[in-house]
């Protein structure tokens, strides 16, 4: 080896170890100086790459991926991180074209296998997803991610049992892997299950783990405490999670209320008559409001209707709005939108039936499940003027009380601080009611306690609202097979029951800061 080779090896090993430490930054500077003097090193563009995946520059990363490939068409790990990057923005057609062409070459290649596995989960592919899966598992049956995929399909579908199997292998290779405990937590009821309750405990008092570890624990443990009914020691935990979990974000409230406060001032000003395109053929139903609300039982109700597909939170108009188009288009958010026609507005809306298109939808009406839609109702009533709006309300105290004891995968950090969470509430409200005066008759409120106590007749006027035949499947929703990829996934599945009604009054002796926030 040349003495600059191993210069060259050695910038690498340093690089890497900044990949590792999530030195992000001195990553991409070290490597554009090695870079600029070494364009052809495959492997270093690949880095780049996968650091700008992480910092979720996808531009820069399909970039950086492609340019390893031209210089090393063979490079598998270069094609497999390609085609993640075409996952994640929604390119899935790309995706799919670039997970096959590894495969083809190396049919055994794990990693291919796993992220095509969980691309065909993204699409509602669940056989097809647990095939690839299970392939990958056969290959190597002791990696974590295969396990936690596999039991992520298995209770979207439904099939309980093994998903906690696969939950309980992950504990055996790793008992510090704790995100397994909290979704087995979820799927438990821990007055009949006193084994993985004595697990979560020991783990908390035994094994030295970091409060990244601990998170999951907390919140696991309060959900077991809630089960037996002793809800301070519940409180207690789900206490101490969410001061760990707070604290490892320097997020304001203030950047939701300058959103919240721009999106009001744009739409008071904007001309929507105007605006406003044709109606689609396909008609969406778009099911919004704060997170447990009952939106997933919502959604379950109704997409047990012979003529409505159910896609769940499809996570995409927000990206559309707000984070991909109106940029790429040249508008700025934060402007008063001026610059805004039918033209943009039917690149927008198209794009989302494009992206549709990759479930085969064969129902005229399709179910949008994505909670905080509540912020795009004005650009839902221009892109999609047949669509139909149900906002789920529930009691707020309840509704906060039910955040605030769950740990979430996507949601904000106004989730884990109980004034911030309530303000979260506040802006919800107000701004659904500036809806609700700007686009009158628009928003079909649905009351979560009226749906608990009078559930034939508040069905029956919901699907009358959508102007659809009735269905008397929708009486017999927790029988629809439709997956749920939401925290509510047992419940959903359950018929209607009361106990979750009025459940802050349980909590109120050990927790009274909602009662102060919600009189």
């Amino acid at each position: 080896m040349t003495i600059e080779n191993k210069m060259i090896k050695n910038k690498i090993s340093t690089i890497i170890n900044y990949y590792n430490i999530k030195n992000f930054d001195k990553v991409i500077e070290e490597s554009k100086r090695l870079l600029k003097k070494n364009r052809n090193i495959d492997f270093l563009w690949n880095i780049l790459g996968l650091t700008y995946q992480k910092l979720k520059k996808f531009n820069e990363a399909e970039i950086s991926f492609l340019t390893a490939l031209q210089i090393n068409p063979k490079n598998l790990s270069a094609s497999n991180n390609l085609g993640n990057n075409y996952k994640y923005i929604c390119n899935f057609d790309k995706a799919e074209e670039y997970f096959l062409k590894v495969l083809k070459i190396k049919p055994d290649y794990i990693g291919a296998l796993v992220n095509y596995g969980n691309l065909k989960f993204e699409l509602n592919k669940f056989e097809d997803s647990i095939n690839l899966l299970s392939k990958a598992l056969i290959i190597d049956d002791k990696i974590i991610a295969i396990h936690l995929n596999l039991s992520l399909v298995y209770q979207s579908i439904g099939k309980f049992n093994n998903a906690i199997d696969h939950l309980k292998i992950i504990n055996k290779l790793d008992p510090r892997y704790t995100k397994a405990d909290l979704m087995m937590s979820a799927l438990l009821d821990y007055k009949n299950f006193q084994e993985h309750f004595d697990i979560m405990l020991n783990k908390i008092k035994d094994l030295k783990l970091d409060d990244q570890q601990k998170i999951p624990l907390y919140f696991g443990l309060s959900k077991a405490y809630e089960d037996k009914k002793e809800f301070s020691k519940a409180v207690k935990n789900f206490e101490i999670g969410n001061n760990l979990k707070r604290k490892q974000s320097d997020y304001s409230i203030n950047t939701e209320k300058a959103l919240f406060d721009k999106i009001k001032a744009t739409f008071d000003k904007l001309d929507c008559n105007k605006l406003v395109l044709n109606p689609s053929k396909k008609k969406i139903i778009f099911i919004l409001g704060m997170p447990r609300s009952g939106t997933t039982l919502v959604e379950q109700i109704i997409s047990s209707h012979r003529d409505v597909f159910g896609a769940g939170e499809l996570n995409f108009l927000n990206k559309l709005v707000y984070k991909e188009n109106l940029n790429s288009l040249g508008i700025n958010f934060s402007s008063d939108l001026a610059e805004l026609d039918k033209t943009n507005l039917n690149i927008i809306a198209k794009k989302y039936f494009q992206f549709l298109e990759n479930f085969n939808i064969k129902e005229d009406f399709i179910t949008d499940k994505t909670l905080l839609n509540f912020q795009w109702v004005g650009f839902i009533k221009l892109l999609f003027p047949n669509a139909k709006i149900i906002n789920c309300v529930r009691d707020p105290k309840d509704n906060c009380l039910s955040i605030y004891k769950n740990l979430f995968d996507h949601e904000g950090p106004w989730c884990y601080n109980k004034k911030e969470l309530s303000e979260f509430y506040n802006l919800y409200l107000d701004l659904v009611k500036f809806w609700e005066i700007k686009f009158p008759d628009t928003i079909y409120n649905i009351e979560y306690e009226d749906l608990i106590l009078s559930p034939e007749s508040e069905i029956k006027k919901l699907i009358r609202n959508l102007g659809i035949e009735w269905d008397e499947k929708c009486l017999k929703f927790y029988e629809n097979k439709n997956a749920i990829k939401t925290l509510s996934v047992n419940q959903a599945r359950k018929e209607i029951y009361s106990s979750s009604v009025s459940l802050y009054e349980k909590y109120k002796p050990f927790l009274k800061e909602f009662s102060d926030y919600f009189k």
